[in-house]
């Protein structure tokens, strides 16, 4: 059955990192998004994301918080290398690649059509930022982990851009900026300008809407609400809820949904007139009362999923470990050895994963184990916290950038420092020193960088 996925966006609009922060608060896990973030440490070190609660009319959310290298500006080429490189070590599924690599291409196009100059000469200013391809390919991501790019039809509200103007790099610009102008009218998006008096959608936002919905309606009014998550922005508008919504759920009439493109195509500059902005929101629902840190350590929670089987070869098993862990769906998968019914020797598969993953695990455990049912339960866990530096190495003459996971006690002390295996393996290569004589050197450094 197609799942109905709402992106509603009348209110305050949308951008880049709200489109994050709805889905890692859709998910559940406050660390979703870290392998996005660590894979592009090696173009900024200085990259650090964090999500935090946040509530507002009595309705929580997350925000996500960035800090990066504000002076690190990219070109269109680098932007695209840089994408391709991160899609590939993520190993996105070709849907998840295409989404980001489309919503790229609609802004260096539109960027390319507002400055009348080709792509391969344009001078980026905030969309040549490195989370620019946080925004892009993280959504990518988070709806794949989410389950919501499979057996989907996305469709979204009319969307809010704000009135008035706003300081960028390119001087005082009117709202909606030229890039953002150009996404809308050459994507036939349907627009308001809602009550906001400043920039409510950003050029990452509008692509990635753009990309993402196929059709769009007028309101959310009439869909009824089964999964969400919200996402607020960093920006204060005043008595305006800086915030968007991702919801799973249904219409009670089928009716509302409207075709994306519009009888009649809209001019550049045409701005409809100024609408009312409805400030009642669904009540999201409550999650269980579970404390946010237990005894300085981070908690969340965890689906542990476990079948029998006691009649599967070695290549089976493979095939099914391989799956569930390269698409992203499960974090760890064991098999541990046992004798079931008639004293055979058999086999207990335990998947561990995000609470959002169970059906598609269920199907591919169904389907690759042959196994007539599974067991699932929820789990509460705490996790160290943990972080990804970049540790700078000089050998014979060569410099190398690896990636290191930190991991650290209740007291801040360190537990583990664990340097990235394909980064070691790639240095390893280029100088011939073996892993095991790299580890140590790695693990020094990034001690004394971190103490």
């Amino acid at each position: 059955m197609t799942k109905i996925v709402l992106i509603d966006v009348k209110t305050a609009g949308t951008s880049g990192d709200m489109f994050l922060s709805a889905l890692v608060d859709f998910l559940g896990e406050d660390d979703a998004l870290l392998p996005v973030a660590a894979s592009l440490l090696i173009f900024d070190p200085s990259l650090r994301v964090r999500f935090a609660t946040k509530s507002d009319d009595d309705i929580s959310g997350v925000q996500l918080k960035v800090s990066k290298d504000s002076g690190m500006r990219f070109k269109p080429n680098d932007l695209i290398e840089m994408m391709d490189a991160v899609a590939e070590e993520l190993e996105l599924s070709p849907a998840a690649k295409q989404i980001s690599q489309r919503a790229l291409n609609e802004i260096l196009k539109a960027e390319s059509r507002a400055h009348e100059t080709p792509i391969d000469k344009l001078h980026l200013h905030e969309t040549g930022s490195v989370d620019t391809i946080l925004d892009l390919v993280g959504t990518a991501y988070l709806m794949e982990r989410a389950g919501l790019l499979i057996d989907s039809k996305i469709i979204a509200t009319h969307v809010a851009v704000g009135s008035g103007t706003i300081e960028t790099e390119h001087g005082l610009l009117e709202v909606p900026v030229p890039a953002v102008a150009e996404i809308l009218v050459a994507n036939d998006v349907p627009f308001i300008m809602g009550e906001a008096k400043t920039e409510v959608l950003t050029p990452t936002g509008a692509a990635l809407l753009a990309t993402l919905a196929s059709e769009f309606i007028e309101s959310s009014e009439g869909f009824v609400v089964k999964q969400q998550g919200i996402g607020f922005g960093s920006r204060d508008l005043g008595e305006v809820a800086n915030r968007m919504r991702v919801v799973v759920g249904e219409f009670v009439d089928e009716s509302k949904v409207k075709p994306k493109k519009p009888e009649k195509k809209p001019e550049k500059k045409e701005r409809p007139k100024k609408e009312p902005t409805k400030k009642k929101a669904a009540p999201k629902k409550k999650k269980e009362d579970r404390a946010e840190m237990i005894d300085s350590w981070s908690a969340d929670e965890v689906i542990v999923i476990e079948t029998n089987v006691d009649d599967i070869d070695g290549e089976v098993m493979g095939t099914m470990f391989d799956t569930l862990l390269s698409e992203g769906l499960a974090y760890d998968v064991v098999m541990i050895p046992a004798y079931g019914k008639k004293n055979r020797p058999s086999y207990v598969v335990k998947v561990i994963a995000a609470k959002s993953g169970l059906k598609s695990i269920a199907e591919i455990l169904i389907k690759h184990l042959g196994t007539l049912g599974i067991r699932y339960a929820t789990w509460d866990r705490l996790k160290a916290a943990r972080e990804t530096i970049v540790c700078k190495m000089e050998i014979e003459g060569l410099e190398f950038m690896v990636r290191v996971k930190v991991s650290r006690g209740i007291d801040g002390s360190i537990i583990n420092i664990k340097p990235e295996a394909d980064d070691v393996m790639k240095v390893s290569r280029e100088t011939g020193i073996p892993v095991r004589a790299l580890k140590p050197r790695i693990a020094m450094q990034a001690h004394a960088i971190t103490e």
